[in-house]
Formats: C-alpha cells, structure tokens, sequence
C-alpha cells in the first residue's frame, strides 16, 4: 500500500480521502477515509487507522503535501510495529482515481448577495467541487471564485471560507449551512 500512495496520480490521493464527504453513508463514522478505513477492516491495525483517520485536512492545500503526510503516517508506524499481515482474499485495496467532469449551471452571479442565494440553492456537489475540490487539485474555478469574492467584498471572507473543516460537518447540507452562515455574518459585521 505504501509503495502505491507514493506513486499513484494525486486525484487517487484525493478521491480515497475526500469522496466520503459526498457518500458519508459508504464509510463508518470514526474513518472519514477509505486508507483508515481498509486499514482496520482489512488489515487490523487500528493504531495505524486512527492516525490516517485524524488527519487534519485543513492543514492541506494541495494534495502532494497531504500524500507525503500520509506516507510519513505510514513510514513512522512501519518503523515501530511489525505489519506483515496482509488482506484475505477479496479484501484488496483497489485505487481508484478522481476525474472532475464540470459543466455550467443556470446560476450566474454579479454581486455577493447573489452568491449567497445561489449557495444556498446549488446542489451539493457544486459546493464540494467549489469549496473543496477544486481548491485542492488546483483548479482555476476555486481561485476564480476567491478573486471574485475578494475584487467584491473582502480577503476576510475568504480566509473564513478557506479555514473550513469539511470533516467537522456531519454532511454537505451542514457544511453549506456554515458556508452560508459565514457570509451572512459577514454581511452583518460590515453593512
């Protein structure tokens, strides 16, 4: 497994730690990821699955530093505990990489009340390819939405959003829920 994190395409990395924010109902509560969660259903190493599991994602603003935490989580844990024991037959771990597919919507928007009408309208994967995939994979929708909100408002608001948990949610709804609380706060300290 370690020898394939280290190699493997980033948006692999991605998909195996981020995806359980849209299928939370895939993955046991205490193992937000698919490493810790195939860690302790396959492996049995629930010392090492607890590490993997505490990550905490907001120190990640891109996914090659949150690969080299991964590989230093499992590098550390190899150097201190015997982990010979490999999974049964039919547990394999299988990679799967992440392939972002956008296409416009009908919201377009020119000031920041609109955005935050349309946030609290769009659906949820607009919000995890906003506020957490594209940030993440470098793509140029996150940082086109960043410039907007600060050419419009205020570099506050998006420190505020970029300081956002998405683990600390129990699902999207919630994290859009504090998405839009933020800006509605920020509206209210600056009217």
């Amino acid at each position: 497994m370690l020898a394939a994190i280290k190699a493997i395409d980033e948006s692999s990395i991605f998909n195996h730690v981020y995806h359980a924010l849209l299928d939370s109902h895939f993955l046991p509560i205490g193992y937000p990821n698919d490493f810790a969660y195939w860690i302790i259903d396959a492996l049995h190493e629930p010392v090492l699955a607890e590490r993997l599991a505490n990550l905490d994602l907001r120190e990640f603003h891109d996914t090659e530093a949150l690969r080299e935490e991964i590989v230093r989580i499992i590098d550390d844990y190899m150097s201190m505990y015997d982990v010979s024991r490999r999974a049964d037959i039919g547990q394999e771990f299988y990679f799967i990489r992440c392939i972002s597919v956008t296409f416009p919507t009908r919201h377009v928007v020119t000031n920041m009340n609109e955005v935050l009408e349309t946030i609290k309208e769009i659906d949820l994967d607009t919000i995890f390819y906003y506020f957490i995939a594209s940030r993440l994979l470098g793509g140029e929708h996150y940082q086109e939405l960043s410039r907007w909100i600060q050419r419009n408002d205020s570099h506050e608001l998006i420190e505020k959003l970029d300081n956002l948990y998405p683990y600390g949610f129990a699902n999207m709804d919630a994290l859009r829920d504090e998405i839009v609380r933020i800006i509605e706060g920020y509206f209210w300290e600056n009217i």
